[in-house]
């Protein structure tokens, strides 16, 4: 993977977790229809398909999940 492209992925995936602080900040709970695809659009564009279903998982759970993602892209740079 060439720098840039984990640039973008680092990028789509701090665009993952805007979006789920905004949806903690609605008081949104758990991952809806409208949020799972959200998400899954990020993740697929970014080539990180998320590997098991996001509806219906706790918001702050899938935000832990991106957060590791983005440690492992970043251990992967070093």
């Amino acid at each position: 993977m060439t720098p840039a492209d984990r640039h973008h992925r680092l990028l789509l995936l701090d665009r993952c977790l805007v979006v789920l602080e905004e949806a903690l900040e609605r008081g949104q709970v758990r991952v809806d229809a409208q949020l799972g695809i959200q998400l899954r659009e990020l993740l697929g564009e970014s080539g990180l398909v998320a590997g098991h279903r996001l509806e219906g998982r706790r918001v702050d759970r899938v935000l832990d999940d991106i957060f590791a993602l983005q440690e492992e892209m970043t251990g992967q740079a070093s």
